[in-house]
């Protein structure tokens, strides 16, 4: 788990114009710092604002000349600032202030509050700049349409009113400045150009790395265990096994669907572990698509260290104490000369940052543990609950990020006659918390 200084916090404060994905970047931030064990949270201004002032709050209630209005969305920024710092105090180790901060005063009042509250804190300011109108109307349409400020208004009012309020808020916007001596990132018309200034420590250099990765083109992600290894039917763990002929099958059957699902689109990526069952499993996916796949070793499984080629009641028969240990805090337990779940979080993040990055479908063929960090990460699932989700084999789970969610699609395929059963939300939902040994 990853630890902070005993005292210090960190504050990350988001910056720009409205529908310039502020909200979609504070929200990817959060999953990925939860997903890497720092308790993190976003205070949204709007939904204070939208609590306290309503939702009947048209452009001119956002106009900076509007006095008793500008007094009523100071109040809520303040209400969600204080909420921040209680939570600092508590149980957080990062909170993200997720608002427009348009101007410098407002950013400078953020940084001395923080400064008074604490005695040690980072803030670190993403910016998010954005200049091309598409875009930005296509943000409007996906995302502000939908919130509670715009029920019951027909889509061409909705868009008018914000493209309006967008209007209000540029004429103060200031962006960040050199000159305010604060450390932040520039992400400017989605990742095209990113500028970094006075950036300290470990933790923000992590944020940089992996906002550099991030876009936000839909594209499908594949995620799949190899098909059934020999040690799968020893229930052994560890090892290098092969896969059994119905593994090899299963492997064949995953292509064909592939073949079908991707309607022969050749341009993608695809990622497996170094293991001989992932390659073996892979080498028949490629054959049929006819594409290239990257081996890597962080996609290998876990390391079980001694228990290496064992079953389940042998470690309890030939190591009781590790094998206790182990039931009762799967997340932690760490093999002797192995791996912990912890470790293999610690190592998967690199893959994180490939399947981000890319803008085009993604396939992972890789192992149980490697699989359920991923699939953790996208439906932002507590990391205490990566050891017990259920990521079966023979079966392929399409995942497609969205601004504020994850779509899931899982397809059962059946090894030896190619049936494919497409699972329903209800079937997926009763599998998430499964306890697979």
């Amino acid at each position: 788990m990853q630890e902070l200084g005993k005292q210090q916090k960190m504050v990350i404060g988001m910056v720009g114009l409205p529908a310039r994905g502020k909200t979609y970047i504070s929200r990817k931030i959060c999953r990925y710092l939860n997903w890497m064990g720092f308790k993190s949270k976003v205070f949204n201004i709007g939904n204070y604002r939208r609590q306290i002032c309503g939702t009947d709050c048209n452009s001119n209630f956002f106009d900076p000349g509007n006095k008793d209005a500008s007094k009523a969305r100071d109040e809520c920024a303040l209400l969600a600032l204080n909420d921040m710092i209680n939570y600092l105090r508590n149980e957080g180790d990062v909170s993200l202030y997720d608002g427009t901060n348009t101007t410098k005063q407002r950013r400078k009042l953020i940084m001395e509050t923080l400064q008074q509250k604490f005695s040690e804190v980072q803030v670190f300011w993403v910016e998010s700049i954005c200049n091309d109108e598409d875009v930005i109307l296509r943000n409007i349409q996906l995302t502000k349409l939908n919130n509670p400020d715009y029920v019951g208004k027909s889509s061409d009012e909705a868009t008018q009113d914000f493209q309006q309020r967008i209007e209000q808020y540029a004429k103060v916007y200031e962006p960040i400045d050199m000159d305010e001596n604060i450390s932040f990132i520039k992400i400017i018309d989605i990742g095209n150009d990113i500028m970094i200034y006075n950036i300290q420590g470990f933790l923000q250099s992590k944020l940089v790395s992996y906002l550099m990765n991030l876009h936000i083109y839909p594209r499908p992600i594949y995620l799949s265990r190899h098909g059934e290894s020999q040690y799968n039917v020893g229930h052994k763990v560890g090892g290098d096994s092969d896969l059994t002929q119905t593994g090899l099958m299963y492997a064949k059957q995953l292509g064909k669907y592939f073949v079908q699902e991707l309607e022969g689109n050749r341009n993608i990526k695809m990622f497996t572990s170094t293991m001989q069952r992932a390659l073996r499993t892979s080498n028949e996916v490629c054959e049929l698509l006819g594409v290239e796949y990257y081996s890597l070793k962080a996609l290998d499984e876990i390391n079980p260290g001694i228990c290496d080629g064992l079953t389940y009641q042998q470690i309890a028969d030939k190591f009781p104490q590790d094998y206790e240990e182990r039931k009762m805090n799967k997340l932690t337990y760490r093999y002797p000369r192995g791996e912990s779940y912890l470790d293999v979080i610690s190592r998967v993040e690199q893959i994180i940052f490939e399947i981000e990055r890319s803008r085009l479908p993604v396939i992972v063929i890789a192992h149980q543990a490697i699989l359920r960090c991923l699939y953790a990460y996208f439906h932002e699932h507590e990391v205490p609950e990566i050891p017990k989700l259920n990521i079966p084999l023979h079966q392929v789970i399409k995942l497609v990020p969205a601004a504020y969610y994850c779509k899931e699609t899982r397809i059962k395929i059946d090894p030896m006659t190619g049936h494919w059963e497409i699972q329903d939300e209800a079937t997926i939902k009763k599998v998430k918390s499964f306890l697979d040994l």
